[in-house]
């Protein structure tokens, strides 16, 4: 079988989808499944910085018209349109409503009468629909909304994904797999000496972790205040930031620590990828997300795989971390998340079981290989289905 996958942007700073698809593919081959990968490149976009993948990826560049609507690309809509006409491809999945890449897959699937699968990537969730909500429901007006009723399935990562989907008044199928990881990168983490000599303010210091995309719905103002707060109860700790700043966020957290005096202990890094990112878990003693609205967190599942107990949001949609005693799950407020990480910062055998637990919980139910046997199945379902709807 023969897959297509569509993802507007393959650039690490594109955030958990990029990682979710290069390892889903890679894992997909293994069920007997062959993928390309069509995405855009935008002119701040390296080809080189883009993750290693073990399939063909075909990159292709946006014009002035993708400030409208992203990832328009002229190129793209004719390689598509001519690979999906001749019989190249079995299926499409598209990753991420909202763009232009989608909306040509979805034409092209429909024209040729192969399944389409779209996953949301948290894209419905209602913090999200409220960011540029009048854009969102002239698309979702014209364009989305028949998408989203006429694709053969829609990919959710969690149960309340699903819930919002149907909230939504969608009747479509709807297919549960979360994220995953591969378990085996974070069994033995790298010697962290290089990494302290790039960033002395961390050694010798309990060392809490944020890694990802800055951005306002991740939920660092709150653990910019928590921080300033434990800043002051704990002496040794320090706040570790990796990720690009997307949207300013990583001033308007300058602004917060430096209020408080605690800006001094916090280190900014930038993106983070390989080697250095797997130091940044090994140098760490606690990971923390307190997003507003999240799909399903790689960063969350590639910190229990490493082994550190983590405090996240509600939002996070991710119970079974609380359930297995592998952090704890609050509400994205400031009492709530300085609680959490303080009970962690006190405790040092506590935060060596959860990290334990965490990590067995990863190897039990979020990697690569289970996710991938489980979309291969749908996959087969769909195109079976298809074909005899066809005869």
């Amino acid at each position: 079988m023969k897959v297509l996958h569509i993802i507007v942007s393959m650039a690490p700073e594109y955030g958990g989808p990029v990682l979710t698809v290069s390892g889903l593919v890679s894992a997909l081959a293994q069920e007997g499944i062959h993928c390309e990968i069509f995405t855009t490149l935008w002119k701040k976009d390296s080809a080189d910085a883009m993750p290693s993948c073990t399939v063909p990826i075909n990159r292709f560049d946006v014009e002035f018209s993708s400030r409208f609507w992203l990832g328009y690309s002229k190129s793209l809509t004719k390689t598509l349109w001519d690979r999906i006409g001749s019989g190249a491809f079995d299926l499409v999945h598209v990753h991420e409503p909202w763009h232009y890449p989608g909306f040509v897959a979805f034409r092209g699937a429909c024209k040729q009468g192969i399944p389409y699968v779209l996953s949301l990537h948290g894209a419905l969730e209602a913090w999200c629909l409220r960011q540029k909500a009048f854009k969102k429901w002239v698309y979702m007006r014209m364009i989305q909304g028949h998408i989203l009723k006429f694709a053969d399935a829609l990919h959710a990562l969690t149960n309340e994904e699903m819930k919002q989907i149907s909230e939504l008044g969608y009747r479509t199928p709807v297919f549960i797999a979360p994220n995953g990881v591969d378990s085996s990168q974070f069994e033995y983490l790298p010697d962290i000496s290089e990494f302290l000599a790039a960033y002395p303010e961390l050694s010798g210091k309990r060392v809490i972790l944020f890694i990802g995309r800055l951005h306002k719905k991740k939920g660092l103002d709150v653990l910019a205040r928590s921080y300033a707060s434990l800043s002051h109860k704990f002496k040794n700790v320090a706040l570790l930031v990796a990720g690009p700043d997307e949207d300013g966020t990583q001033k308007r957290m300058e602004s917060i620590l430096k209020t408080s005096s605690a800006l001094r202990g916090t280190v900014f890094t930038g993106m983070l990828t390989g080697k250095d990112k797997l130091a940044a878990l090994a140098c760490a003693d606690l990971f923390v997300l307190s997003s507003y609205s999240e799909g399903f967190s790689v960063a969350v599942i590639e910190a229990l795989a490493a082994g550190l107990p983590v405090v996240i949001s509600r939002q996070c949609n991710f119970p079974e971390v609380s359930e297995h005693n592998a952090g704890f799950v609050v509400e994205p407020d400031d009492m709530a998340v300085t609680e959490a990480i303080s009970t962690l910062l006190s405790d040092d055998q506590l935060r060596a079981r959860m990290g334990q637990n965490g990590r067995n919980l990863v190897r039990e139910k979020y990697t690569w290989n289970a996710v991938a046997a489980s979309m291969a199945g749908l996959y087969r379902k769909l195109v079976a289905r298809r074909s005899t709807k066809q005869k």
